[in-house]
């Protein structure tokens, strides 16, 4: 695994939590002092002012690179907090952002500036597996009467708060139902082409048009803002991992007279 490639995810999950924390700042003052009725687990009162001050320094850390096992590791404490505090706090783009960085703090973090080398790619395997999943799992989502029939895409796309209201009402039902069936096509294919290096440059084209496509058509731009660019930051990595620890050039690695103990990662 490239650890330039790695220091780029970095800094950009770095970057997105702190723009989540300024979106989700409000409801964190607004739930302060209230009673919790539907807690996800039982959890200590924290004062919103320490866990948000301790998100925002362990983001900036991050996205400098400092000390990512513990500013990694304090980033995601946090965003596990605010996810199992009450039902009212969870996101599922936070949840998204949260594991994400929860890897990336057992990675390492890799460096962006000087010689980058290589890194051991085990836990960034979890990062590439996790954005796989969640675009499969939501082509899969998405295949039910409700949404093949156009009804969610009249719900979701076009309304008037979103940057570029498209006029999907004004479309036949055939031409609903076939956008509708190409999103589940899509999605579900986008989660297998991004590990196959021929078909690997077509799923990055596509996958920046499709939240590209959602910034500019749903509501909640900056909420999809997130989203994108935490999907988008683990890109790269597909990019530069190889199986059998083949270098960043694809050529072998060196072949070792015994036994090593990375000898189970992918490099």
């Amino acid at each position: 695994m490239s650890a330039r490639a790695l220091g780029i995810a970095r800094m950009l999950l770095g970057a997105v939590a702190l723009l989540k924390l300024c979106l989700f700042l409000p409801d964190l003052i607004r739930l302060a002092g209230e009673p919790v009725p539907l807690p996800v687990v039982p959890l200590p009162a924290v004062p919103w002012l320490l866990v948000a001050s301790v998100w925002a320094v362990a983001a900036l850390l991050v996205v400098f690179g400092i000390a990512v096992h513990f500013s990694g590791g304090l980033l995601a404490l946090c965003g596990w907090y605010c996810l199992l505090l009450d039902e009212r706090t969870y996101s599922n783009h936070l949840l998204l952002i949260t594991l994400l960085v929860t890897f990336l703090a057992a990675s390492g973090g890799g460096r962006v500036l000087g010689r980058a080398g290589r890194v051991p790619g085990a836990a960034v395997l979890l990062m590439l597996t996790q954005l796989s999943a969640m675009y499969l799992f939501a082509g899969l989502a998405k295949a039910n009467g409700s949404f093949l029939i156009g009804e969610v895409l009249l719900l979701q796309i076009g309304v008037d708060s979103a940057i570029l209201p498209l006029p999907l009402d004004l479309l036949p039902l055939p031409v609903l139902v076939a956008i509708a069936l190409g999103a589940v096509v899509f999605e579900t294919a986008l989660a297998v082409a991004l590990w196959f290096a021929p078909t690997r440059p077509y799923a990055f084209a596509g996958g920046a048009a499709l939240h590209t496509v959602f910034i500019l058509t749903m509501r909640s731009p900056l909420e999809l803002l997130c989203f994108g660019v935490a999907a988008v930051a683990v890109y790269p990595l597909f990019a530069s991992w190889r199986p059998g620890g083949s270098d960043v050039r694809g050529s072998a690695a060196p072949a070792s007279s015994g036994p090593s103990p990375m000898a189970s990662d992918l490099h």
